[in-house]
């Protein structure tokens, strides 16, 4: 008899055996439930994350430095197929070290109008986006980072805003195939 050893499944790796139409069902579930205070992030970012890896995914363009605080999360974000389950309180360490170079900046040249931005700011520039949001939880609550742009993060979007989702669904349904 030969020892069998089991691998534990990771929550995306439950997600892709999952048929796109019943996974969608449980991201909008789990995305109103998230909206209403009780936030499952690890289930949404897989789930989502499964479902755009079904649909394709545009490569993203900016040049970031693996070095860099800010720069390392934005990498995290996107290595994680564009939705990442993390602590606020993490989010505003690493994007503490932007936030600093604009401290400085400001302090070099206090005649030229800089100004150091907010966290969602720094977010913003990287086109990445909180769900549930629109900010960043108090605390070191979990939140969701997601690339806004994905046909997912649309998603994660509208239902941030309250927003009607049917036509986002079909688009997702089809493009997943």
């Amino acid at each position: 008899m030969t020892p069998t050893t089991t691998v534990a499944r990771t929550p995306l790796d439950v997600a892709q055996g999952v048929p796109t139409g019943p996974l969608l069902a449980r991201l909008l579930t789990l995305a109103g439930e998230a909206r209403a205070g009780a936030p499952q992030t690890v289930q949404i970012s897989a789930a989502a994350s499964a479902l755009q890896q079904r649909c394709g995914r545009p490569v993203r363009t900016h040049r970031l430095d693996p070095t860099h605080l800010t720069h390392e999360l934005i990498i995290d974000v996107s290595s994680a197929g564009g939705f990442l389950s993390v602590s606020s309180n993490l989010v505003r360490r690493h994007l503490a070290a932007t936030m600093r170079e604009d401290m400085r900046t400001a302090e070099r040249d206090p005649e030229g109008g800089h100004t150091v931005r907010t966290h969602m700011q720094v977010l913003d520039g990287y086109g990445i986006a909180v769900f549930p949001g629109p900010a960043l939880p108090a605390g070191a609550a979990f939140t969701v980072l997601y690339e806004r742009d994905l046909l997912l993060g649309q998603l994660l979007a509208a239902v941030t805003a309250g927003e009607d989702v049917d036509a986002l669904v079909e688009e997702i349904t089809a493009a997943a195939g």
